[in-house]
C-alpha cells in the first residue's frame, strides 16, 4: 500500500463488457500515512484488509454471460482514469482463458508464437486494441481459472506471453501478465459462480493396450509452428515422459511423429520426423533408449475432421500436431 499513498484508488468488478464495469471505489485519494513506524504499519495493515475484503466481495459476484471482454476492461479503466502522465497503473485480475471478440481462445491451436501474433494483428484489424499509451498494465492470475484443473506450466508461459504481446500492442508503457494462486478455494463459493466453457489446452496423455503403452506428447508445447526445435518450455515435459517411460521399465521405446493436414505431403513428412529425431534424442538425454523414429505426417490423425464445411477446426489440428511414444513392456 506505501506505493498508492498520495496516488488515487478506483477498483471495480467486470465481465462481458464495457457498459458492466461498475466502479466500486471512484478514484479515491490514499493519503500519506502518518505517526510512528508502528502506527504506520498498522494503518497501512487496516487499509490492505480494507481492500482485499472488498476485491473478494467483487470476485465472489457471478457474472451476467461466460465470457470476459479483458481489452474491454483495459480500455474502461484507461477511460476512467483519463489522461494520464505515465504513473497510472492498470491491474486486472482475470485468468485470460473464456474471452470474447478478437482475443477468443476457441479458435487457436495453442502452437507457438505465430498464433499469437496473428491474434494480435486480427485484434488490431477489428479496432479491439485499446489505446494504453502511459498506462502501466498488470494482468494477474492468467491461466487460473476459478474452477478445474489449471494448466501445465508450459501452457501458462504460452498464456502469459499471449497476453503481454496483446497488452504490448496497446502502446501501454509497460506490461505483465502472471499467473497467481486461485483466490477462491475449490468448494466455496460455487453458488455464485457461472459455469465458463472451458478451453481446452492440449495435455500428455498415457494410453496402455495390451504390452504396448502409448504416451502423447502435445506438438504445441514441443515446438513452435512448423518447426523440429525443440522449445525451451518443452523440457518439462519430456523430463515428465522419460520419467513415465522408466517406471514402466520397458522392453523397447520407439517415437512416431505427427503434423495436421496443413502444407505438402513432403513438408509433412518431413517435419513429422525431424520433429520424432528432436524427441529421440532428447529422450536418449535423459537416459532411455529409443529403438526407432519414424514421421507419419498426418496420415493417423487422432481427432478428425480437420475441416467442417471447409472451415477450419483449429482444435482438431491441434490435437493432431503431436509426438507419440510406444513403450512395450514385459508380459
Amino acid at each position: 500500500m506505501p506505493a498508492l499513498e498520495g496516488r488515487l484508488l478506483s477498483v471495480a468488478g467486470f465481465d462481458g463488457t464495457r457498459a458492466t464495469v461498475d466502479w466500486e471505489v471512484d478514484r479515491t485519494l490514499v493519503t500519506p500515512v502518518k505517526g510512528t513506524d508502528t502506527l504506520k504499519k498498522d494503518r497501512r495493515s487496516g487499509r490492505r484488509g480494507c481492500v482485499e475484503k472488498r476485491l473478494r466481495e467483487l470476485s465472489a459476484g457471478a457474472p451476467s454471460i461466460d465470457r470476459t471482454d479483458v481489452l474491454g476492461a483495459l480500455a474502461a479503466a484507461d477511460d476512467h482514469l483519463g489522461p494520464g502522465d505515465g504513473r497510472h497503473r492498470i491491474v486486472v485480475a482475470t485468468d485470460g482463458l473464456t474471452n470474447t471478440g478478437c482475443a477468443d481462445l476457441r479458435s487457436v491451436g495453442f502452437d507457438g508464437s505465430d498464433e499469437i501474433k496473428a491474434t494480435v494483428e486480427r485484434c488490431r484489424k477489428a479496432g479491439e486494441l485499446p489505446d494504453l499509451a502511459g498506462a502501466e498494465v498488470n494482468l494477474v492470475g492468467i491461466g487460473r481459472a476459478a474452477r478445474g484443473e489449471a494448466p501445465s506450466s508450459p501452457q501458462t508461459a504460452w498464456l502469459a506471453t499471449f497476453w503481454t504481446q496483446l497488452c504490448e500492442a496497446t502502446g501501454a508503457s509497460s506490461c505483465e501478465a502472471a499467473a497467481t494462486a486461485r483466490v477462491r478455494e475449490a468448494g466455496k463459493n460455487t453458488e455464485a459462480v457461472k459455469t465458463e466453457p472451458e478451453v481446452t489446452f492440449p495435455a500428455v496423455s498415457e494410453q496402455p493396450a495390451g504390452r504396448v503403452t502409448t504416451i502423447t506428447l502435445p506438438g504445441s508445447v514441443l515446438f513452435a509452428t512448423d518447426r523440429a526445435e525443440l522449445s525451451p518450455s518443452a523440457q518439462s515435459t519430456l523430463d515428465d515422459a522419460a520419467r513415465r517411460i522408466k517406471d514402466l521399465d520397458p522392453v523397447s521405446v520407439a517415437v512416431f511423429g505427427h503434423t495436421d493436414s496443413r502444407g505438402s505431403e513432403q513438408r509433412g513428412r518431413e517435419l513429422s520426423l525431424a520433429r520424432a529425431d528432436s524427441v529421440q534424442a532428447a529422450l536418449t538425454k535423459r537416459g532411455v533408449t529409443v529403438v526407432s523414429a519414424r514421421g507419419y505426417s498426418n496420415d493417423r490423425p487422432s481427432c478428425t475432421p480437420e475441416y467442417h464445411d471447409g472451415v477450419p477446426d483449429y482444435a482438431a489440428m491441434a490435437c493432431n500436431r503431436r509426438v507419440e511414444i510406444a513403450v512395450t513392456v514385459r508380459r
